[in-house]
């Protein structure tokens, strides 16, 4: 079955599969996470129009090993955002926040971040007498190196390098995203969401990836182009021209999504709330060989795709298997390796009662 949440996030899993959920009920009476199967939850996904099922989300960000960077991580969160790599020009950042523009300062070396009037800035190479004007503009040679020279604003996207690396080097690309191009959305009586626009199909899944890799949640929607009003640019009417990727996103206490000094304050001035995973649907997929995992976790949970937090094994469990004998020997062998630590099973059943379709052996 594809199991899919509420934000977008889902994984395939059998029907015997155990899910650990949380329903309302249990959230207001402090009750731990009930486990049941996948088939067990089907049909059942809602109550009174509201979502019956909450997932677990990670209690810290997920760790991925250090790897060595060619640039600052904030810093080329900022020039993903507002930065121009097109390779056809000297590189150039443009905001209305000089705080940006000074942040791009202290952490490109060999860079001189110069004023072009209005909110442009280059991004100049600090040269010195006697220097081979064939060096490459630092700013130039990361995005080469990285894939990025000759990116817009529709094909932008982060890098790999950076995707899987330490927790402070993906808060600080996606700090430097929510600078330029996100923002605190506040509404009376409400905590703040986050919201965040980009032109870039991957740079959308990247900014989702990032924010799902740090124990939040993100949705997305698409704003599209045609039939948008155009904006007005130095008196000139600017139509657009790519759809908008949309994603809102909720990050858990603790994770700081901004470092400009204004968005910073509104955030934490309104509070960011909770963010919270629900299974939304449960669809039939396909036929296949499935494979039960067990890992060292107190919890039995474990990470799948798109982070989703889903049950291995049943520790401290009593469990109890009736009409064994309509088992055959891969759903029996799928049973006895659910089993945790500090599990007992009782099977039971009758073996001239077997009720297998022809060709089968119980």
């Amino acid at each position: 079955y594809r199991v899919t949440a509420q934000d977008g996030a889902s994984t395939l899993a059998s029907g015997d599969h155990p899910w650990a959920v949380a329903t309302p009920s249990d959230r207001r009476r402090g009750k731990p996470h009930r486990v049941l199967t996948t088939r067990e939850m089907i049909g059942n996904l809602r109550a009174h129009h509201n979502h019956r099922y909450e997932l677990p989300l990670h209690s810290n960000p997920v760790r991925f090993p250090h790897r060595e960077i060619p640039m600052d991580a904030y810093a080329l969160g900022l020039l993903l955002g507002d930065g121009c790599l097109t390779g056809s020009t000297t590189p150039e950042f443009s905001t209305n926040d000089p705080e940006l523009a000074w942040e791009l300062q202290v952490r490109l070396p060999g860079v001189d971040v110069r004023p072009r009037g209005g909110p442009g800035y280059a991004l100049n190479k600090v040269t010195s007498p006697g220097d081979v004007i064939t060096v490459a503009n630092p700013v130039t040679a990361v995005a080469r190196e990285l894939g990025l020279n000759g990116t817009r604003s529709e094909s932008k996207f982060v890098p790999d390098l950076y995707l899987h690396n330490s927790v402070k080097v993906r808060l600080a690309v996606l700090q430097g995203l929510l600078d330029t191009d996100g923002g605190p959305v506040t509404q009376r009586d409400r905590t703040c969401r986050i919201q965040y626009t980009t032109t870039s199909l991957q740079l959308r899944d990247d900014v989702i990836f990032l924010v799902r890799s740090l124990g939040g949640i993100a949705y997305h929607r698409t704003r599209t182009a045609a039939g948008r009003a155009p904006h007005l640019s130095r008196g000139h009417l600017v139509h657009h021209r790519h759809d908008a990727q949309i994603v809102d996103i909720r990050l858990p206490e603790g994770i700081e999504p901004f470092r400009l000094t204004r968005k910073r304050e509104l955030y934490n001035a309104q509070g960011g709330g909770r963010p919270m995973r629900f299974i939304e649907s449960i669809e039939p997929a396909a036929q296949a060989e499935a494979v039960c995992i067990a890992v060292a976790a107190a919890d039995s949970l474990y990470t799948t795709e798109d982070f989703l937090l889903t049950h291995n094994t049943l520790n401290d469990s009593f469990i109890i298997l009736d009409e064994a004998q309509n088992t055959t020997a891969e759903q029996m062998k799928m049973f006895l390796t659910r089993l945790g630590f500090g599990s007992r099973v009782v099977v039971t059943g009758d073996v001239t009662q077997v009720d297998l379709p022809s060709g089968q052996v119980s």
